[in-house]
């Protein structure tokens, strides 16, 4: 039953019947939600379906390492009798080369994660809880955990599976990977943004695809050069970020057909069927809340045929190009990795911290980036136009960078309120995170420096400047200019004019060249190195 499979719902999935309809040939579930997503019983109607099932681990692990990972494999053993009817591949742990997966809020540490000690520390702990449930269950299909690509976890490998890095944090993983999961990894791919939808290349464009959705391939030829073994895979976790793209169908069933057709690949999953718990990290991944047609999507999925495994496992291991992608693919050109995906896929692991104050008084940490999700929607209309809602992303960024070098209060940078920007996570939108996304990093700068990017709702003609709102010097980027919104002014008047920006977007104007306008002498970039 080599047919693409699915991650079944975090929670009960609704109607499990349409769920499983399309026939799906592999499952995964965490082990808590099995009775709700009715797997006992799909297993037992299909049984060449395979299931994997994950289990949670605790956040505080490195506090007593030998203990956690004895009660963890203990606790894993113990649910062998209820689990041995489904035959499962099972994983205990989930990337944890992730600051957030090891209990640590705080962004600015990933680091932290990322260096040989750590991953150092968590092989030891992985093998000893995968000792303490082989010697418990040894009949059970222990598989690698997965780790969040991008972070040094397989060194950067080259298309002969040579760490670029020096070093992979697989380094320290190898032996147990042979010892006590059969040669079994387990691996998550994505090609896109949260809530943005696929970026094509990532998917379809054989260089930079070899580094997201197909990195796995990179994976396996490290463990086959590097530590001589030759593994398999199950892809658990595919997530092209998109199900309201257009073609979501047509990218899920062109990714089956590359990977299932590699007898190294065991099974993939596309992650997720639905998210009753509403996760902000999940929920924009739901087909039940993300896919136009739903009906069609699967039965789409449903009709498509069992994929013939096109390349031996024999042939497979020694292939070094990219097979099945394009034809006559040359050698990969040895250029610097594209940015670490996972960094991308959840935007709390990526951008520098701010130091949120909320109306209550409390301060959270957060990623920039994430934290302009709930500003930009709140500041300015989702449905206005893109550019427009561009121009407004860099304007909030730098704002809060500015804060950032120039923090407005003893503990915190910047707040909630209209008295620094509006803060409203209710009303975060796709349209608003493209504008993020598309724009990520990018600020207003005035001869390399961040500037103090005010910007108000309605200039009524004309913005002002600054010394003549505000006490001190005139500052050279905040002089009045000429504005297309006219009608009744709304708010100061300096700096960026929201409804202008509306007015020149809508006539051709880039968000670039609005603020050009707007922020006189300036010009738009990365954020300065401190």
């Amino acid at each position: 039953m080599r047919r693409p499979g699915l991650w079944v719902a975090n929670g009960h999935p609704g109607d499990s019947a349409q769920m499983l309809s399309w026939r799906p040939g592999a499952v995964t579930c965490f082990y808590d939600y099995l009775a709700d997503n009715d797997i006992f019983n799909y297993k037992a109607a299909n049984p060449e379906v395979i299931v994997t099932v994950r289990f949670r681990h605790p956040h505080d692990w490195q506090k007593d390492p030998e203990r956690s990972a004895r009660q963890l494999g203990e606790e894993v053993a113990g649910k062998w009798a209820e689990l041995q009817s489904l035959d499962p591949y099972v994983y205990f742990a989930n990337q944890m080369n992730m600051h957030y997966e090891n209990g640590d809020p705080n962004p600015a540490n990933q680091h932290l994660y990322n260096t040989p000690e750590f991953y150092q520390s968590y092989a030891h702990w992985v093998r000893m809880t995968a000792d303490v449930i082989k010697n418990r269950a040894p009949e059970m299909k222990l598989v690698t955990p997965p780790f969040a690509f991008g972070f040094n976890e397989d060194g950067s490998p080259d298309n002969n599976g040579n760490p670029r890095k020096g070093w992979a944090g697989y380094d320290y993983l190898c032996e147990t990977v042979r010892d006590y999961f059969d040669n079994i990894i387990t691996f998550h791919a994505y090609w896109g943004y949260p809530a943005g939808g696929s970026v094509p290349d990532w998917l379809y464009e054989p260089r930079l695809s070899s580094w997201y959705a197909f990195r796995w391939r990179r994976l396996l030829k490290l463990f086959e050069t590097r530590y001589q073994l030759k593994v398999k895979l199950l892809i658990d976790e595919v997530a092209s970020f998109g199900p309201s793209d257009p073609d979501f169908t047509d990218q899920l069933i062109y990714y089956a057909q590359q990977c299932l057709s590699d007898a190294r690949v065991i099974a993939l999953t596309y992650f997720l069927w639905s998210d009753p718990a509403n996760d902000p990290l999940f929920n924009p991944h739901s087909w039940t809340e993300g896919v136009a047609n739903l009906a069609e999507h699967l039965n789409r999925l449903k009709n498509m045929p069992d994929i013939p495994t096109t390349q031996g496992l024999a042939e497979a291991e020694a292939a070094t190009d990219l097979p099945g992608l394009v034809e006559e693919v040359a050698p990969i050109t040895p250029v610097e990795e594209p940015p670490a995906f996972a960094a991308a896929r959840r935007p709390e692991t990526r951008e520098k911290a701010i130091r949120v104050l909320f109306e209550d008084n409390t301060v959270r940490t957060m990623p920039l980036e994430e934290y302009l999700r709930a500003v930009v929607p709140a500041e300015m209309p989702a449905l206005w136009p893109l550019e427009a809602l561009k121009a407004q992303a860099v304007a909030s960024r730098t704002y809060a960078q500015f804060a950032i070098e120039h923090p407005r209060f003893p503990n915190a940078d910047i707040c909630t309120t209209t008295q620094c920007q509006a803060y409203a996570p209710d009303k975060i939108h796709p349209r608003s995170d493209q504008a993020i996304q598309e724009t990520q990093g990018i600020i207003v700068l005035y001869q390399g420096k961040t500037i103090n990017a005010v910007f108000s709702a309605h200039c009524g003609g004309h913005s002002r400047n600054n010394e003549d709102v505000w006490k001190g010097n005139p500052v050279p980027y905040l002089r009045g200019v000429p504005c297309p919104a006219k009608g009744e002014k709304h708010g100061h008047g300096v700096g960026l004019c929201q409804h202008g920006a509306r007015e020149l977007a809508a006539h051709g104007q880039t968000y670039d060249e609005i603020l050009k306008y707007y922020y006189q002498g300036s010009n738009c970039g990365e954020i300065p190195e401190k």
